[in-house]
């Protein structure tokens, strides 16, 4: 999303940026590199490029590995380092590393907003960690990971991009260079090798590391309070969005095919936290437009989980995604490992 009226703002961030780029390239600040092997995953601009997806699929990648992941934990109402718990709360360590560890149970999850500091904390309860992930850790200079790939969201690439508050870019261009790895995310389905090509054009201008193209594929329908239907009987009701992540309700329009009709939309602003009042304005909603299905995102359930009394009747429901990789997943872990364990 660009913001004309906020353009003359934008070279006085990008002055402070190019600042602390040039420190740390002077080596006036350091960056720490440790002995365990790192992966940051990030992207150079602010929204949704699907980091954790992205993250989630590196861990199942790895399954064989001995992993841990590291996130800041955005949105959550505490600071400092916490361990994530599968009956953690959003409010307490952030949706996107609860998510992960409800799916990872067994994987040691930490958020921290100083991750250098949080590396020495988790190495001391785990010591025989083989590899850490680090989830939107792209811009966070301080750690020099040893293997860093870089996400862009398709409708999105960050070469077309500006710097905040403008545009969304929140480093330089330039700073592609430090990737070791590229990923386009979020691509349409019927992206053709031609279309990859002029991308992969584009992007060399900033970056000679490799690049890799992802969408994003979505799993049957949960129904987390009940209420389940088969997937065929979806598109004979109609359905609204409620959501709070970046983007609105745009992430929605995959999924308007599967049943009768979007009646109507809820959406706030990403990692939004919900309240007892925002629940009640749903309920009144929903009742409005004839009670439709209301379709939400799991990253949002995480956050509403908390209100299962509230939300008691509402035929809520999210389809858990997954990442898929268009072409080249053999040469993905290949280049993978060899940054991570071989360079």
């Amino acid at each position: 999303m660009r913001r004309p009226y906020l353009f003359f703002l934008s070279p006085i961030y990008a002055l402070a940026v190019s600042i602390r780029n040039w420190l740390f390239d002077a080596g006036l600040l350091k960056s720490i590199r440790f002995g365990t092997p790192t992966l940051v995953i990030g992207n150079l601009s602010a929204g949704g490029s699907g980091k954790t997806p992205h993250t989630e699929y590196f861990l199942s990648l790895f399954i064989e590995k001995k992993c841990a992941v590291i996130s800041r934990g955005y949105g959550r109402k505490t600071k400092g380092f916490l361990w994530v718990e599968s009956d953690s709360t959003a409010d307490f360590v952030g949706d996107e590393p609860l998510q992960m560890k409800k799916k990872y149970p067994h994987i040691p999850i930490a958020v921290c907003e100083d991750r250098v500091m949080a590396v020495p904390e988790l190495m001391e309860q785990f010591p025989e960690t083989e590899l850490i992930l680090f989830d939107d850790a792209f811009q966070h200079r301080y750690l020099n990971g040893k293997c860093q790939v870089l996400l862009s969201m398709y409708s999105d690439l960050f070469v077309d991009d500006t710097y905040l508050p403008g545009g969304n870019l929140r480093e330089s261009q330039m700073a592609a260079k430090r990737a070791d790895m590229v990923i386009v995310s979020k691509c349409p389905n019927n992206l053709n090798p031609s279309e990859m090509a002029i991308l992969e054009e584009k992007l060399s201008r900033y970056t000679a590391a490799p690049v890799f193209f992802s969408r994003l594929e979505a799993e049957n329908a949960v129904f987390p309070l009940g209420n389940e239907r088969q997937s065929e009987e979806l598109k004979e009701e109609n359905m609204m969005v409620f959501s709070a992540i970046a983007g609105g309700s745009k992430w929605a329009e995959s999924y308007r095919s599967l049943f009768k009709a979007k009646t109507g939309q809820l959406t706030y602003r990403d990692h939004h936290r919900f309240s007892i009042h925002d629940i009640r304005l749903l309920r009144k909603k929903w009742e409005a437009l004839n009670k439709p299905l209301i379709l939400t995102t799991e990253k949002d359930w995480m956050r509403l989980q908390q209100f299962q009394q509230e939300l008691d009747g509402l035929p809520l429901l999210y389809f858990p995604i997954f990442v898929k990789f268009l072409k080249d997943d053999i040469a993905l872990k290949k280049q993978l490992e060899f940054c991570l364990f071989q360079r």
